[in-house]
């Protein structure tokens, strides 16, 4: 073996440490918190659901609330110019031609209803846990976009990962082939060896153009998810950090009290007991206040009145109690009664939904862990094997198929290892997510 031969199995050899060195992020790379803040101010459904909540707080304030009176003006005048003839009862008689009159009238109302059978003060309320719904509404949203962000952002990172795994393999599988030219030189390698050093080399190469096109993809999905322009260019980090782990009560207790669609259900059934005692309100009679200034005047050039005018005030007051209204308020007690029932029923199909998603998440959370944990074992030993197998390489106790073997699997080990991390931490998330705990993480 000439000295070319063996500067090339000696590079071959020592790019195998660097192998699985994890890229350290620069300056300019998105941090997942970076991509999340971005999502928070540009994802559409973010701000979507960020305006439902100022809707919300706009329908609970006061001036929506019909505890305030009402205040109405009115404004008036005519004006005639008419030939008239008017005979008294004295009998005299009075005829004038272009005879003028005008009338002015203005008022200024108050109305407020004093009572109206707890209405207002039930549906008062209720704007305010509508409020509470739409936040808890929008926290929901912006767990699902953000779940959604994380995954793409994990997703970008396994295929930078794997990425840079196959460019090693490419440079590895460019090394085997000029090696195998020299021995094929010199006579020691077969026509069928070379061909086969090339076929693999070709589909390295293969691997990776698609690996490319799929990384372009999974970066659009991201630019989407974060609501940033397409054109944006950023790099990934990954590096993948885990918490304590989990405790599978820990996580159901704090699932009870935290989780969004559980929070949801239980808020739909008190805004159905509150509307159930607000459909009771017509049954009782309402008291309505009322207070009025008005002022009029009227002059005419004809006529036994030529000036009147009128100015004072008015105040008053109503009860009115609706006896019998045809079945309707009846009919709405009555709905409002199954809505209470539906509503429970819905919190209590929650409940056993979020026991079972509970369950789900933390058995793939444990065995995500397990399966992590042994494709990082394999990992080493791949390496391991392909260290042992590219010195035996160099010493031509192996031959070629075996070594492209050994290459292959130390390939796959690192793409399972890449996979079963961000699949790790996926589930780890998930399962935050569940127990209510998700957006503290971020």
């Amino acid at each position: 073996m000439n000295w070319k031969n063996k500067a090339l199995i000696f590079i071959l050899i020592t790019l195998v440490p660097h192998l699985l060195i994890a890229q350290q992020p620069s300056d300019s790379t998105l941090k997942l918190s970076d991509a999340v803040a971005i999502a928070m101010k540009k994802n559409h459904d973010i701000l979507v659901a960020r305006n439902s909540i100022r809707i919300a707080e706009v329908n609970k304030g006061v001036l929506n609330s019909g505890f305030l009176p009402t205040l109405n003006g009115a404004a008036g005048a005519n004006y005639s110019n008419s030939d008239a003839d008017i005979t008294l009862i004295s009998g005299d008689k009075i005829s004038k031609n272009g005879a003028a009159s005008t009338n002015y009238n203005a008022s200024l109302g108050l109305n407020y209803r004093l009572f109206d059978g707890m209405n207002r003060h039930y549906n008062f309320k209720v704007l305010k846990e509508n409020y509470t719904l739409a936040e808890l509404q929008a926290r929901s949203v912006i767990e699902n976009s953000l779940m959604l962000l994380i995954r793409s952002y994990y997703e970008v990172a396994r295929l930078t990962a794997r990425l840079k795994n196959l460019k090693r393999t490419i440079n590895i599988s460019n090394l085997r082939l000029n090696y195998m030219h020299d021995k094929y030189n010199y006579g020691q390698a077969t026509e069928l060896d070379l061909l086969n050093a090339e076929v693999d080399r070709n589909n390295d190469s293969i691997n990776y153009i698609n690996t490319m096109r799929q990384l372009e993809i999974a970066q659009n999905n991201m630019r989407v998810a974060m609501g940033a322009d397409m054109a944006m260019t950023f790099t990934i980090d990954t590096l993948v950090t885990f918490g304590p782990k989990f405790n599978r009560e820990e996580m159901w207790e704090n699932a009870r009290n935290k989780n969004v669609d559980y929070l949801i259900a239980q808020l739909n059934r008190g805004i159905s007991d509150l509307q159930l005692k607000q459909s009771h309100s017509g049954y009782i009679p309402t008291l309505d206040l009322s207070g009025k200034y008005s002022f009029s005047q009227i002059e005419s050039d004809v006529g036994s009145l030529t000036f009147q005018q009128s100015k004072g005030y008015n105040v008053g007051a109503s009860l009115n109690w609706n006896i019998f209204d045809g079945g309707r308020t009846r009919t709405r007690e009555l709905n409002a009664k199954i809505n209470v029932e539906n509503a429970q029923i819905k919190v209590d199909k929650t409940k056993t939904e979020l026991k079972r998603q509970i369950a789900d998440a933390y058995s793939n959370y444990t065995n995500m862990l397990f399966i992590l944990k042994t494709e990082e074992t394999n990992k080493k030993i791949n390496e391991l094997n392909f260290k042992r197998s590219a010195e035996q390489y160099k010493l031509g106790q192996l031959t070629s198929i075996d070594f492209r073997k050994a290459q292959v699997n130390l390939q796959l080990s690192e793409d399972n290892y890449n996979e079963a991390l961000y699949n790790a931490k996926v589930a780890e998330l998930e399962l935050m997510k569940l127990a209510g705990l998700f957006l503290d993480e971020l």
